[in-house]
């Protein structure tokens, strides 16, 4: 069987190539195809399930195989419990129940969104895009089972879906498929409330697409209520709105431009009517279609066109074409709009037999149709009723259950209450207690620490400037004095050595030069003294700082550095060391890399016998730096500093 020709108006959108203005492409086809077997074959189910969701994508509105889709998609039907990707596989019950809309095996279909309903159901996962569309089609297939409740209950939770979502469109396209549902069992009070939302929300030309199709279905309706005036309003609005980005943005303007056709035609707007029947047969050219209700309308655009400029013999065998090709279908706004059509026609022809014929036809399917529709009607507010009663019942046992849980909870709680209470209080109190001690003891230490660095570091100035300017100058002196009485050179010489000593000793104690040239300057400095003092090579990677740092900082920074490099040179091994400095916003790095022995620093740390990296990471600790040492034996050594700025 054919769809429902206007219901398919809702799902022009969802298949994107039905046009059937593509041709396909076998290459890409057969690529999909060994992909699919190749990884079937293997097993690898999960892979194949991609590859065959695409593949039947492909094959529906790409090459219009929709029974070699169907096929391919049942067959996999065993493996899929074998998928673990959820995603994958709520996409195939999608592709498979189109697949299987397509072949036009609707209750299979219906069988398969309520299978897939189910798995997504228990996902609990709202935001995949596949659960509210699930529940979208399956009311678009139950409508072509004459389902009405059951359709709209489908549409009622999609539409709870895409709000949720916050999909506006695919909200948009769930009321216009309302709207069609209501539509095509007369319901046009429920239809046009559905479309009022639309007209409403989709105001911009993200959704033209959806208003040209809102605005095509309430003009048809217009016509079965005989309203000439809202009619022809609504083919002009259809006819407006386009948006070229969207897919179906061509068949909708064929069907606008149809509908046109025949409206102005029916309302003897012979120029109006010519003129849009030019622009459609533009836009066909000759191009053909495999979906009948696009065959349908344009057909009906041509009879009527043909009746309005006097061509009776053309208009007659296109709507008798029509008329024939819908005989087996569950269509009856078209069948009642042929019939019409075809008594106007023999009516001008002056066959008046066979115009009384068509007519009272057309009388006899409009009466029984208006009792359909009473009753569906009544049926549909019927199930509103006991649906929201039904909910209400749900709800309000729901509640009985809760308040009787609650009374028992309260009951035996009042007991516990009280002691929890105290006990909640006395465990809390001990925790803060003990976290105020663990906090000050924590103070005190950090106090403790920084007094004995600060105190040891006075201690180091004292020292070195008593060394420098007390012993330092004596021995200057004494210098002095052996070259006035012609000393030898190798007394000379030991005096010498011995005034630099002491520089040295009074330097490493306490940098002098350290307040006029800057931690960066004294660093450079430093690396320049080890370097004439040294087999290792070094070498500096040092530039001036933006960073503010006290002088105390200065100094411990210093110290670290100094320690590391002392260690280089006592223990490493190496033949080169390399001291580079990384400023950023936040840190200021520096970085002591060698290329040594290397040594196990986990071992190291653990070593009472081994002080300095401990020493190091008290200092660091002091100064809020992070402190980073990687080294593994045979590998050379890497630390690096890091400290907030």
């Amino acid at each position: 069987m054919y769809r429902k020709l206007l219901f398919l108006f809702f799902f022009l959108f969802l298949s994107v190539s039905a046009c059937a203005l593509i041709s396909p492409d076998s290459l890409s086809t057969q690529k999909l195809q060994e992909k699919y077997h190749k990884a079937l074959t293997h097993k690898n189910y999960n892979k194949a399930l991609i590859n065959l969701n695409k593949l039947g994508d492909y094959l529906i509105y790409k090459e219009l195989k929709h029974q070699e889709s169907y096929a391919l998609l049942n067959e996999f039907k065993p493996y899929l419990n074998q998928c673990s990707d959820s995603t994958e596989r709520a996409k195939f019950y999608i592709v498979y129940a189109e697949a299987a809309t397509y072949a036009q095996d609707y209750k299979k279909s219906v069988s398969i969104l309520e299978e897939g309903i189910s798995f997504l159901e228990k996902l609990q996962d709202s935001t995949l895009y596949a659960y509210g569309y699930a529940y979208l089609k399956a009311a678009e297939n139950s409508n072509k089972l004459n389902r009405f409740s059951q359709s709209a209950a489908y549409y009622q939770k999609a539409e709870k879906i895409f709000s949720q979502q916050k999909d506006t469109l695919m909200l948009l396209w769930t009321k216009n498929g309302l709207s069609t549902l209501f539509s095509s069992y007369a319901l046009y009070d429920e239809a046009e409330e559905e479309r009022n939302f639309i007209f409403r929300i989709a105001n911009n030309n993200t959704y033209q697409e959806v208003l040209a199709i809102a605005h095509l279905r309430a003009a048809i309706d217009a016509y079965f209520l005989n309203n000439p005036k809202a009619e022809l309003y609504h083919v002009r609005q259809s006819v407006k709105h386009k948006n070229p980005t969207a897919d179906i943005q061509e068949i909708v303007s064929i069907l606008s431009f149809a509908q046109a056709t025949a409206s102005y035609a029916y309302h003897q707007q012979k120029d109006s009517s010519n003129y849009y029947f030019k622009q459609l047969n533009a836009m066909l050219g000759n191009k053909t279609t495999k979906l009948p209700f696009i065959n349908t309308y344009y057909t009906f655009a041509k009879s009527r066109n043909a009746l309005v400029n006097g061509n009776l013999h053309d208009a007659e065998q296109h709507a008798l074409h029509i008329l024939n090709n819908l005989d087996h279908v569950n269509d009856w706004q078209n069948v009642i709009r042929a019939n019409f059509l075809l008594a106007e026609i023999y009516e001008q022809q002056k066959n008046n037999k066979k115009a009384l014929r068509y007519f009272k036809e057309y009388i006899r399917l409009t009466d029984s149709i208006n009792k359909a529709a009473s009753r569906k009607k009544f049926a549909y507010v019927q199930t509103q009723f006991e649906t929201e009663k039904k909910d209400l019942e749900i709800a309000k046992q729901n509640q009985d259950i809760k308040l009787l849980n609650a009374k028992n909870r309260i009951t035996n709680q009042w007991a516990l209450l009280g002691g929890i209470l105290i006990i909640g209080l006395s465990v809390v109190f001990y925790f803060w207690r003990a976290r105020q001690f663990s906090i000050k003891k924590i103070n005190m230490r950090k106090q403790f620490a920084q007094n004995l660095i600060q105190h040891i570091e006075n201690e180091r100035k004292r020292i070195a400037r008593e060394l420098h300017d007390g012993v330092g100058q004596s021995l200057l002196l004494i210098k002095n004095n052996l070259l006035r009485t012609n000393a030898s050179t190798k007394e000379l010489a030991l005096i010498q050595k011995n005034i630099e000593e002491i520089r040295e000793i009074s330097h490493n104690l306490h940098p002098f030069q350290f307040e006029q040239l800057g931690l960066i300057g004294a660093l450079q400095n430093m690396i320049a003294a080890f370097q004439e003092n040294s087999s290792v090579f070094y070498s500096e990677e040092l530039k001036p700082t933006q960073a503010q740092l006290s002088i105390e900082q200065q100094i411990f920074i210093y110290r670290i550095l100094q320690e590391c490099i002392t260690n280089v040179e006592k223990h490493a091994k190496a033949n080169a060391c390399k001291l580079s400095m990384i400023e950023t916003p936040t840190n200021l790095t520096f970085e002591i890399k060698d290329n040594g022995v290397g040594f196990d620093v986990n071992k190291k740390l653990k070593s009472p016998k081994h002080l300095g990296l401990k020493t190091l990471k008290e200092r660091a600790e002091f100064l809020g730096a992070e402190l980073q040492i990687t080294a593994s034996p045979k590998k050379g050594t890497c630390i690096q500093i890091s400290i907030p700025i």
